[in-house]
């Protein structure tokens, strides 16, 4: 395998045996801001870089043994490009025979070359694609990677740390009886904090409303609660962008999702917009409050 740093950057043009993983390679590149074309007849892939003229750096092009002339004709093609463009890197994506007939079978995608049995089709793209294999500046071998794996290999690939995907963060507030959102990552249940609804001039106001804030502002153990949560989210966060993880939601629950659970959200949400984080807010239960 040929070895890269992690400055090694597009444009990109990748390939390589069918079920190897191209398509995953190509679309975490795609996340991280590459313009992504893939299976385009060969006499087309000079006039793309032509044409690309802002910035052919994020370009990326995929081909595979179904472009006609692939195996004899590409690595001309490849040389005049290498010339013209400066940068060029060819990817190759490979995996053991075995894994690939494992990925075919569960995938049930038919190969390529469909004139033959499954491991002749295998054997004989390999053997066709060996001289387009020579001329990459990077290799790629999934047979021991996952998808994730492969895509934490192509972030690198694709310029860094700094090119991770920005973690999208939402937070929302709701209430018990109505149940706990289904697609929350962190769940704050905070119904242990004062409860306004005991309070008759608060009942009817919501979370957000400065007399209930001031009022549970009040309590110690509320702002050392959010403290506390500020302090777990924020250990978390890159942890979680160094997972790959695109978005997270964090719920925060109380009874009837008007009072504590909205202003404790509000306040988590500031905390991390404080902390350069991109944040959206949302109280799920907003339209019953008037009901209750």
């Amino acid at each position: 395998m040929k070895e890269t740093d992690r400055s090694f950057s597009g444009p990109f043009v990748i390939t390589g045996l069918s079920g190897s993983g191209k398509t995953v390679l190509s679309r975490s590149l795609e996340d991280i801001g590459y313009l992504c074309v893939d299976n385009i007849p060969l006499e087309m892939v000079p006039d793309l870089f032509t044409r690309m003229v802002d910035d052919k750096k994020r370009l990326v092009v995929v081909l595979d043994v179904r472009a006609q002339g692939m195996a004899s004709r590409f690595p001309e093609i490849f040389r005049g490009l290498k010339r013209e463009v400066d940068g060029l890197r060819l990817v190759f994506v490979e995996a053991s025979p075995e894994i690939i007939l494992r990925r075919f079978s569960v995938v049930r995608r038919p190969h390529p070359i469909r004139e033959k049995s499954l491991e002749q089709a295998i054997a004989e793209e390999r053997e066709a694609l060996a001289g387009v294999r020579l001329l990459a500046d990077l290799i790629v071998d999934t047979t021991k990677l996952s998808p994730h794996d492969l895509r934490r290999q192509v972030h690198s690939l694709g310029g860094g740390e700094e090119n991770l995907p920005i973690l999208a963060v939402e937070v929302q507030s709701f209430s018990y009886l109505q149940g706990v959102p289904a697609t929350a990552s962190l769940v704050f249940d905070v119904r242990f904090l004062p409860n306004p609804f005991f309070e008759e001039s608060l009942r009817s106001l919501p979370g957000d409303d400065p007399a209930v804030k001031e009022w549970l502002g009040g309590f110690k153990e509320v702002d050392e609660a959010v403290g506390r949560f500020l302090d777990l989210i924020s250990y978390l966060l890159p942890r979680y962008t160094e997972e790959l993880k695109a978005d997270l939601g964090i719920a925060v629950g109380c009874t009837g999702g008007r009072h504590r659970s909205v202003y404790v959200a509000d306040r988590i949400a500031t905390g991390l917009e404080q902390a350069g984080h991109s944040v959206v807010v949302r109280h799920r239960d907003k339209e019953r409050w008037r009901y209750s």
